[in-house]
């Protein structure tokens, strides 16, 4: 007993310093458990291209079964290890099996983490760096390491990753089936040709005064309104309908009293997607996010993955 103990604690062992060194590997799948099917749960990292990430392993996600992945994009400025608690994203993780990556941009001239996604938002110092090819990296390192349905992959982005999170519809369609943008939005006129259709949802507040809910202009560069960004996805997705359904209020923002989120959803759209506009009445650039807008939101997003 003493020796099967000893050479059980030496893997573990042995597995950590691996993963320390190349990330996840054979030792996280190889990680003995009671449970059939467990991996160790938690925040791992995952290093690509020399960039690394983190993901969000729930203790209810399974090996033998496939699950979504959520890719959630900070803002201008901000860290990527406060995205899973912005977005309110853990319990739902954990109740559903979801994984959850939480990407970190590049740092601008001015020490500023952002992401390359528009002109408007928010490359200042005319980097040169492709995040839109970066993201599809990370997804391909989650897919590749872990059980994830090619089919249920969404990204979600607030202020400059919402931005990001277009582009990367934009320019990878294959690799995501939804995207949602909190506060961000598009260039006007924004170049935007996807492969497929993909469904786009528009979360904003009216109050929002960094990234206006009724369009502006960002580093000398216009973009688009609420009703524009949405407007934009209706006509590249095919959408049908000319009248939006109006779905139950929500409670979204825990800074604005009372249900202060209306949704709105376009349907009829080319292969089964939709597109929405949710409009928080009084809520601003930096919402403070409910549990129950994350359950919500991540219904939404899983009610129009791909299949086949």
């Amino acid at each position: 007993m003493r020796t099967s103990r000893h050479r059980r604690h030496r893997l573990i062992a042995v597995c950590a310093a691996l993963l320390l060194v190349v990330g996840l590997g054979g030792c996280a799948r190889a990680a003995t458990s009671s449970e059939p099917g467990a991996v160790p749960s938690g925040t791992v990292t995952v290093d690509v291209a020399g960039r690394p990430f983190a993901l969000y392993v729930p203790a209810a996600y399974r090996a033998e079964a496939k699950t979504a992945l959520i890719v959630a994009l900070h803002g201008y400025g901000a860290q990527a290890d406060s995205m899973l608690g912005f977005f309110a994203l853990q319990a739902v993780a954990d109740r559903e099996g979801f994984l959850v990556a939480t990407p970190q941009g590049t740092r601008d001239r001015n020490g500023k983490p952002f992401w390359n996604a528009s002109n408007a938002c928010c490359n200042f110092g005319g980097s040169s760096v492709d995040d839109s090819t970066y993201l599809a990296t990370v997804i391909d390192a989650v897919l590749e390491r872990y059980s994830v349905d090619p089919g249920r992959v969404y990204m979600i982005g607030h202020s400059n990753g919402g931005f990001m999170s277009y582009r990367f519809a934009c320019d990878h369609a294959d690799r995501v089936a939804a995207v949602a943008s909190v506060a961000g939005a598009m260039d006007a006129g924004a170049d935007c040709h996807p492969g497929l259709p993909v469904s786009a949802l528009q979360i904003h507040g009216t109050d929002d005064d960094v990234i206006r809910y009724a369009g502006g202009t960002n580093n000398d560069h216009a973009y688009t309104s609420a009703g524009h960004s949405v407007d934009v996805w209706r006509r590249l997705d095919g959408c049908s309908a000319t009248i939006g359904s109006a779905g139950a209020r929500l409670d979204a923002d825990a800074r604005v009293p009372g249900a202060d989120l209306t949704p709105t959803t376009w349907s009829g759209c080319d292969h089964g997607t939709a597109v929405g506009l949710w409009t928080i009445d009084g809520g601003s650039h930096e919402p403070e996010l409910t549990g129950a807008f994350a359950t919500t939101l991540a219904s939404w997003l899983d009610s129009h993955g791909r299949t086949g």
